[in-house]
């Protein structure tokens, strides 16, 4: 019998994946690892267990054309009472993971591995789990977790920069702020060694299948989710379509990973960089300017995956951008921070 990973995405970033038997429904495979997705009748017939299949193949029962439209079907929209796993696949439910779960997210006990800074403002935090026994995070290439800052109760947000299938070591770029409780820490008592909790993974920002060209806007550490989903792409053998990364900063001495982004080419990646600054120096000969001023129609000609991943500012003018020349919304997926 057949096994497929299903990744469970939930309205609030949570997620989780399972282990889904070909004859098991959705729903049936869900309630073997004690996840309780919303369901009513059972028989495909009310739509309360209604998702929508971002990627991978399926089989659906019999279901009534009020609870699914032929529309709806057509868009990939599936009733998980019904729905049996054909492929890995990534299903997204339009409610809180608080529904469906009676425990919290899951965590793992780690270590700091390395702390190095690799531009004016930027920090890579490497960290590695303690339990090595313990199942590592499946974890989706743009996804987030929550770090806990040593020496506080406080914790921050972080996008794995690494891919899934790197399961030693696990690494975050972060911004340090003139004040904030991880850009103190980062800056000035990281220690090898130190314990940090990570928790997750979320979020609604991940990689799909690269079947089209790829645009991707990155300002500042924005970059790291976009090298966990390069090093995938390389992993997995997906580098067909051209990507085009656009890579903002506020100023040259910010940029960060650059020599990386040239090694990813000669490695498959049919990848072209731009790089903006909002001020220059003596130095620069490059584009000044918002990062969002090198998107231009020959960007997103025909149809085109766009990832946005920045400072809120950037993500809605960019986002302003693609809707004014018709984008698709579904084509656009963003993911906003705010540096701590």
């Amino acid at each position: 019998m057949s096994k497929y990973n299903v990744t469970l995405v939930f309205e609030d970033g949570r997620s989780e994946q399972i282990l889904a038997d070909e004859e098991d429904t959705i729903y049936m495979a869900c309630l073997r690892n004690k996840i309780r997705i919303l369901v009513d009748c059972m028989e495909g017939a009310c739509a309360t267990c209604k998702g929508h299949c971002v990627e991978g193949e399926y089989d659906l029962d019999d279901v009534s054309d009020e609870a699914l439209s032929d529309e709806e079907a057509a868009q990939r929209e599936v009733l998980t009472c019904q729905m049996h796993a054909r492929s890995d696949c990534i299903i997204e439910f339009p409610y809180e993971s608080r529904l469906a779960f009676k425990t919290d997210p899951q965590s793992w006990l780690c270590k700091v591995a390395a702390c190095e800074q690799v531009s004016s403002t930027v920090y890579r935090l490497d960290i590695q789990r303690l339990d090595t026994e313990a199942e590592p995070p499946s974890f989706m290439p743009g996804q987030y977790v929550h770090l806990s800052v040593p020496g506080t109760e406080e914790t921050r947000s972080y996008s794995f920069a690494n891919a899934p299938h790197d399961s030693e070591t696990y690494s975050f770029f972060i911004k340090a702020l003139k004040h904030g409780v991880m850009s103190d820490y980062v800056r000035g008592r990281a220690q090898v060694g130190d314990e940090i909790t990570m928790a997750g993974p979320f979020g609604h920002f991940y990689l799909r299948n690269p079947e089209c060209p790829i645009v991707m806007v990155a300002g500042g550490t924005g970059l790291a989710p976009m090298l966990s989903m390069f090093d995938h792409m390389i992993e997995t053998g997906a580098t067909t379509q051209p990507v085009h990364l656009l890579i903002g900063a506020n100023e040259p001495t910010e940029l960060f990973h650059l020599d990386v982004l040239e090694g990813y080419k000669s490695k498959g990646i049919l990848l072209t960089t731009e790089i903006a600054v909002v001020e220059g120096d003596a130095d620069w000969s490059g584009e000044t300017g918002q990062v969002t001023s090198l998107l231009r129609q020959e960007l997103i000609e025909g149809s085109a995956d766009v990832y946005l991943c920045g400072p809120p500012p950037m993500i809605e003018a960019a986002e302003s951008w693609l809707a004014e020349r018709g984008v698709d919304s579904k084509l656009v997926h963003a993911e906003k921070f705010v540096p701590s």
